[in-house]
């Protein structure tokens, strides 16, 4: 099962402190949507990821091997979109993808070429020279590339960045029909919040370095609690949260197992707190813009 941990990630640039201890784990299939603003350290994380750059501080691990420690046998499941991809404009998509099949040593060139270029829709156009190539088709010859050798983990950054309506959906259908397999852990970042809640599993929405908060998309234990007055001096053990924020008169809260309801009502009025409605809580825009604004 493919699995990814990144522990107290720290990265520094000069005087700029771009991540900040980031710390998350990902254990088995799906895709996680890396959500937030330009400038946040999305592409900075994955890049950590990726071995193109070390970590000021912090261990970063794929199924278990450190990637600056053993970078060649951690990235040997890896297949990685990073960034923009641009190509030599004289080759031919197919001299693209048999360099890339050689690099990682596929078993069988030809069937390689056709599996990948098939999952991206490019079949059709592997003998026309990449300098030819829309914007929306070097993005699909650039996930066809990450797709060689059939890795456990795709690392795609911003994927649909500068395509036009009709190519981000293209891109969106790539992702999805991947995903549905539940082979792979897929990662995408994307600062598109319609994005992430179509295509991603999990949502981690980073800003300013830090994590602001990790969300499984769609799940139900996430609850708003609005009380009658402005949040003062309340906090929430264990037991009933795994993770709460304040705002305003409002908590959002993801609950711990077992949590009800009533026990947060409950506890909110032991603190002093009284409640005017609890009500399910899944706003991923809402908790975007509240975090990044």
């Amino acid at each position: 099962m493919p699995s990814i941990k990144l522990e107290g990630i720290t990265k520094r640039f000069g005087q700029l402190k771009a991540l900040d201890g980031i710390s998350f784990d990902i254990d088995g299939p799906g895709c996680i949507g890396i959500l937030g603003p330009n400038g946040a350290g999305k592409t900075t994380m994955l890049k950590i990821l990726t071995n193109i750059v070390k970590p000021s501080k912090g261990i970063a691990k794929v199924n278990g091997i450190s990637v600056s420690e053993y970078p060649e046998k951690a990235l040997a499941s890896v297949g990685a979109l990073v960034e923009q991809p641009e190509f030599y404009p004289y080759l031919t998509a197919r001299e693209i993808l048999s360099f890339v099949v050689k690099i990682k040593m596929a078993k069988d060139e030809k069937d390689e070429i056709r599996r990948v270029s098939e999952l991206t829709s490019i079949t059709g156009y592997l003998d026309r020279k990449a300098g030819e190539f829309s914007r929306g088709m070097k993005q699909r010859l650039g996930i066809a590339v990450a797709l060689v050798g059939d890795p456990d983990v795709l690392i795609l950054d911003e994927p649909t960045f500068g395509l036009d309506p009709s190519g981000m959906k293209q891109v969106r259908d790539i992702i999805k029909e991947i995903n549905a397999k539940r082979e792979k852990i897929i990662i995408l970042s994307t600062h598109l919040i319609y994005e992430a809640q179509e295509v991603c599993d999990r949502i981690i929405i980073v800003n300013r370095g830090n994590i602001g908060y990790d969300v499984h998309n769609g799940l139900s234990d996430h609850v708003k609690i609005e009380l009658e007055a402005p949040v003062t001096g309340i906090d929430f053990p264990a037991e009933l949260a795994r993770k709460y924020r304040s705002d305003g008169n409002s908590i959002y809260i993801e609950k711990a197992d077992g949590t009800r309801n009533s026990d947060l009502i409950e506890h909110c009025r032991k603190m002093g707190h009284e409640v005017r409605w609890v009500t399910p809580y899944n706003d991923i825009e809402a908790i975007y813009v509240s975090l990044t604004k």
